[in-house]
């Protein structure tokens, strides 16, 4: 599901499709992490999914009309949840919607990082964490100080470029799915994260076709998890 894709601050939420009425042109889904209420507001609204043909990978989807609420839907294990049925239309359109997929982490999918900056070389063992990431972009958060009185975030300024090796794992898998370095650009610079944490959002800058699909594989398959979990659903 894609928010206000027109816009300058487009989002997404992932979800799980229950039922398709081809002949009515209806959608039903799962409610998504955050879940759609009768408050719930969008200037427009988009159903996409990704297809790989011979040549690339697109993402492309249907414009959605309106939505009803369901608050008990039965699945085929006759258990009831909550769902959403969606009105959409067609045609089916390529949709350029990147930098809208942003995965916060979860317990079982993870990113294990190293960051090379000048005479920095920092781990999210000990000196930051990953806040989230995309195919465009990831936030970084780290204290302040250190106990050695160090503050690993605090030399990096706008503008400046950082290696960084991430590492994507699995926690149900023996071995990391990827290692993927990559050169990242800060854009933002937060200090007062959260009070006691310094934020950094980087934009990646040589993100090539293979490890882009294979950290695109990645989040879908950690926000369909998460799904799951929050959801209470086994599927």
């Amino acid at each position: 599901m894609v928010f206000d894709m027109d816009g300058l601050e487009s989002y997404s939420r992932p979800s799980i499709i229950y039922d398709i009425d081809l002949d009515a042109s209806l959608v039903t889904i799962a409610q998504p992490l955050v879940q759609f209420t009768k408050n719930t507001k969008v200037k427009n609204l988009y159903l996409t999914t990704i297809l790989q043909d011979k040549n690339r990978k697109m993402r492309v989807g249907v414009k959605c009309r309106q939505f009803k609420l369901i608050d008990l839907y039965p699945l085929a294990n006759k258990k009831t949840v909550p769902a959403v049925l969606i009105k959409y239309e067609l045609p089916v359109h390529e949709t350029n919607i990147r930098s809208a997929f942003r995965l916060p982490l979860s317990t079982r999918y993870i990113i294990r990082a190293r960051l090379v900056y000048h005479n920095l070389d920092c781990h999210t063992s000990k000196d930051f964490s990953i806040r989230d990431i995309s195919l465009t972009g990831i936030g970084i958060v780290g204290p302040p100080k250190q106990n050695n009185g160090s503050a690993p975030l605090s030399g990096i300024k706008i503008n400046d470029t950082l290696q960084i090796e991430l590492t994507l794992i699995n926690l149900d898998q023996k071995t990391p799915v990827a290692t993927i370095p990559i050169k990242a650009k800060a854009v933002r610079i937060n200090t007062v994260f959260l009070e006691t944490q310094t934020m950094v959002g980087l934009k990646i800058l040589n993100l090539d076709r293979r490890n882009e699909t294979l950290l695109s594989k990645f989040i879908h398959e950690a926000q369909i998890d998460e799904l799951k979990r929050l959801s209470g659903l086994n599927l």
